[in-house]
């Protein structure tokens, strides 16, 4: 189990699946086990589907600058 924030300096600019281990007071997680890093966001959707755990996906890298936008497409049912 290792600290989210120290995962995304390991695994700068790779999107990261992490199965979800410690959360804080805010439900935030802060503690996890990585389950896959890749440059490719798509591996890791594709390893999400296969999975039942309480999982975070995070990019770790640069956030987009102010102009730039961002889309993610959920396949959760609510």
């Amino acid at each position: 189990m290792e600290r989210i924030e120290d995962l995304v300096k390991e695994y700068k600019d790779e999107w990261l699946l992490i199965k979800v281990m410690e959360i804080d007071e805010l439900d935030r997680p802060i503690k996890g086990e990585l389950i896959l890093h890749s440059k490719n966001r798509d591996d890791i959707y594709e390893e999400q589907k296969k999975m039942k755990d309480d999982l975070y996906i995070t990019y770790a890298g640069e956030i987009p600058q102010k102009g730039y936008a961002v889309a993610f497409n959920g396949t959760d049912k609510i």
